[in-house]
């Protein structure tokens, strides 16, 4: 991708971002934490979850999704969540989920990635939903929480990525 294209990208994301900050209550974004760009990821490929839980973002299974994009070379990759809003997994959605879904499509359409990769089942059924007939691929690996649950899941969760990935 051309430098232009990576910095209008940038800026758009940028503007995006603060559009988030002043219309979405209690918002999160992926950060940015060493060569991973997270939501500022420019590269065509999108990683997609459904919504942030606290917004704390220094757990263990964090911490190897940021390295296992580093080590595959996904570091510019776009992360995402559907629903940007801040909240604990068992709570409901916002009731008005226009401006998330103004935001998202927005993302679209700025990465205009040639792979979104979901973090588990739910948002892969969504995503194959609203992305059919686009010509994007759809692939879907665990959620990154999961590899909490032992070595053998972290282990399993890296081949994922890797295969996802093409790698």
């Amino acid at each position: 991708m051309a430098t232009s294209d990576v910095s209008t990208k940038i800026r758009q994301l940028e503007s995006l971002r603060n559009e988030i900050d002043s219309t979405i209550l209690n918002p999160w974004l992926f950060p940015t934490k060493g060569e991973v760009k997270g939501f500022m990821g420019t590269a065509e490929v999108m990683f997609v979850g459904e919504h942030p839980s606290t917004g704390r973002f220094d757990k263990v299974p964090d911490c190897l999704l940021y390295s296992l994009l580093e080590k595959y070379a996904a570091a510019d990759a776009h992360l995402t969540d559907v629903i940007k809003t801040r909240g604990k997994g068992t709570e409901p959605y916002p009731d008005d989920m226009r401006p998330h879904r103004r935001v998202f499509d927005r993302e679209m359409e700025i990465v205009n990635p040639r792979l979104v990769v979901s973090f588990g089942q739910k948002v892969y059924d969504l995503l194959q939903f609203s992305l059919a007939g686009s010509g994007i691929k759809v692939s879907q690996v665990w959620h990154y929480s999961y590899t909490r649950r032992g070595a053998d899941k972290a282990v399993e969760f890296e081949n994922q990525i890797r295969r996802v990935l093409g790698m």
